[in-house]
């Protein structure tokens, strides 16, 4: 392997409502991360101020961040881009628009759509949802555009949402909304439940891949499941993906714990691709 990815992991301040991410006093959390060999801290954010506070902690400590995550808006406030609520959608596209515009003043490179998608429960056909997300989508990818931002389209697995499960959807959907500044971003844990094979999937989403995070099976930290990193980042360098691999994991037993057994792990398997 000439070249490896650069390696993060997912943090948010203590009181996010979100068991799959580091909820940590973020300045010795990253402190931590750079002295164990991290490359970036990307970060999950409820409100746009937390991006520049915690962006110059981060580049304080020589790391960047490579995403900004937005799905604490839906978990914290139910704010949704498929809501029937009109008000709610236009608060979480509002919202997201606040956060692009705080990323790029940041240089941060991309804004993740996961959560904040909402569910699609309320809704009897799937296809009301869809379009509904479709259209708000090409109103944020549009601004985003504007600020140089990119957008990642997460695909969830089946029990945290109905809009968007696997890969094969994801693409089908990037393609119908036409917008050149939105990519997948592909979570081996979501992957594990929906995918018939991981390393088919990552091969199939191939350039479309924007963005990437891992956690093992159950949701720990890579090394602490079952999942076989050693192929799955193959198939990722299969498909000439050099961005970041960002672990958003539930971190136990601690923080350090789980910040260690992630770095080792993925290091190994890279080891072993060169």
């Amino acid at each position: 392997m000439p070249s490896k990815p650069k390696l993060s992991m997912v943090i948010a301040y203590a009181r996010a409502r979100f068991e799959a991410v580091a909820k940590v006093d973020p300045e010795p959390a990253v402190r931590l991360l750079s002295e164990l060999g991290y490359d970036g801290a990307e970060i999950s954010v409820l409100e746009p101020e937390e991006v520049g506070e915690l962006s110059k902690i981060v580049k304080d400590h020589g790391l960047e961040i490579p995403a900004v995550g937005t799905g604490l808006n839906y978990l914290h406030f139910g704010l949704s881009l498929t809501s029937p609520d009109e008000s709610l959608r236009t608060r979480a596209r509002e919202k997201i628009g606040k956060i692009i515009d705080a990323a790029s003043r940041s240089d941060i490179k991309g804004v993740i759509i996961g959560l904040i998608r909402g569910k699609g429960e309320e809704w009897e056909q799937i296809d009301q949802p869809i379009n509904l997300l479709l259209e708000e989508m090409k109103k944020i990818a549009e601004e985003a555009s504007k600020k140089n931002v990119l957008l990642y389209l997460e695909p969830l697995n089946r029990y945290e949402s109905k809009l968007i499960n696997r890969v094969e959807e994801g693409l089908r959907f990037l393609e119908e909304l036409g917008a050149d500044n939105v990519y997948l971003l592909l979570d081996t844990f979501h992957m594990n439940i929906e995918e018939r094979s991981i390393e088919e999937a990552i091969r199939l989403a191939g350039e479309k891949i924007g963005h990437f995070h891992v956690a093992d099976s159950n949701r720990l930290a890579p090394g602490m499941g079952h999942l076989d990193f050693v192929r799955i980042l193959g198939a990722l360098r299969d498909t000439g993906y050099m961005g970041y691999v960002s672990a958003e994991i539930q971190t136990k037993p601690d923080f350090e714990a789980a910040a260690k057994i992630t770095i080792s792990t993925l290091r190994r398997a890279l080891e072993v691709l060169e």
